[in-house]
């Protein structure tokens, strides 16, 4: 099979496509053909070098966390799935490895694909879906009717943020650049901020999300109310890191949040998209073999949404 692999640390010209072999599903997996993946800020951050104390060095690294598909072949003790079954997934292999035709993945991360939803959209989902969902439900605990202000509202993490906040019956403040301003507003938000003209932190919200990492810890508590949260993508001091079911929530805490994928949190991503309550924003579509040009533009950090490996045509 055909796969990207990285031999080295380095920029997007390390991303090599290979021949390799085709894995087997062992017991308690299931092997997907990969029809489309996604790259998300990980994926780069890890060709890097940024994130080898968690990933490790050992080369050929296989990246890639998304995959839409369909399966192919199911190990012993897997009960739920199917040869022929539509599914999508946040891989819990080290690294992804979704960045190939074939993928093998605990059937335990797996679930139904929205039936509305292309391989090219549900593969944007897995990851940023996931983060957005444990991000506002389990470190936010939003609540109906509370206020969710959410920083970096067009990007991949944030326009799944937007629609999510909405559907837990939150009022939505979006911060994004004046360019964004309908595309977010077509997500739900019920107001809009232009971080370029206006000032973002000017009132009270039960959760602030910042995807982008532009606020001061300590500023953004100040702006929570008394039992808020403010929860960040990007670490720094003051920001505790978030397990759920581990971590013990404080009152006007500052998190960062670490999860692992399970197929029941994407089963609730998958019921919204079923009833046409979230929806994925494709920024651009890559061929594997782009992979390169993939990764170079996700490091502009400038994509409105996700960008799409398209696998399989």
């Amino acid at each position: 099979m055909k796969a990207a692999v990285c031999y080295e640390f380095g920029g997007p010209e390390v991303m090599q496509i290979a021949d390799l072999p085709e894995p087997e599903a062992e017991a308690g997996q299931v092997v997907i053909e990969v029809h489309a993946s996604s790259v998300n800020p990980i994926d780069w951050k890890i060709r890097q070098g940024q994130m080898a104390s968690r990933f490790g060095e050992e080369f050929p690294q296989r990246l890639g966390f998304d995959v839409s598909g369909i399966v192919q072949a199911v190990g012993d003790g897997v009960a739920e799935l199917k040869v022929g079954d539509p599914v999508y997934a946040r891989s819990n292999n080290l690294a992804g490895k979704c960045y190939a035709e074939y993928v093998a993945v605990d059937a335990g991360v797996v679930a139904p694909k929205p039936d509305g939803l292309s391989h090219v959209e549900a593969a944007a989902v897995p990851l940023a879906g996931l983060t957005a969902l444990i991000g506002l439900r389990d470190v936010g605990c939003l609540q109906q009717g509370q206020r969710a202000l959410i920083i970096g509202a067009s990007g991949g993490v944030g326009t799944y943020a937007v629609q999510i906040a909405k559907n837990m019956g939150a009022h939505v403040t979006a911060v994004t650049s004046a360019r964004n301003r309908e595309l977010v507003r077509s997500l739900g938000a019920h107001a809009i901020i232009d971080y370029a003209r206006e000032t973002v932190l000017a009132e009270q919200y039960d959760v602030i999300y910042d995807t982008v990492g532009s606020q001061v810890a300590a500023e953004a508590q100040r702006h929570l109310t008394p039992n808020g949260a403010y929860v960040t993508l990007v670490p720094q001091p003051g920001v505790e890191f978030f397990v759920p079911g581990e971590t013990v929530r404080q009152p006007g805490g500052a998190y960062f949040v670490l999860w692992t994928p399970t197929a029941a949190d994407l089963r609730v991503l998958t019921g919204w998209a079923d009833e046409g309550l979230l929806r994925s924003v494709i920024d651009s579509e890559f061929s594997l073999e782009d992979i390169q040009e993939a990764h170079a533009h996700s490091e502009t950090q400038r994509a409105r949404g996700k960008i799409v490996l398209r696998v399989k045509a």
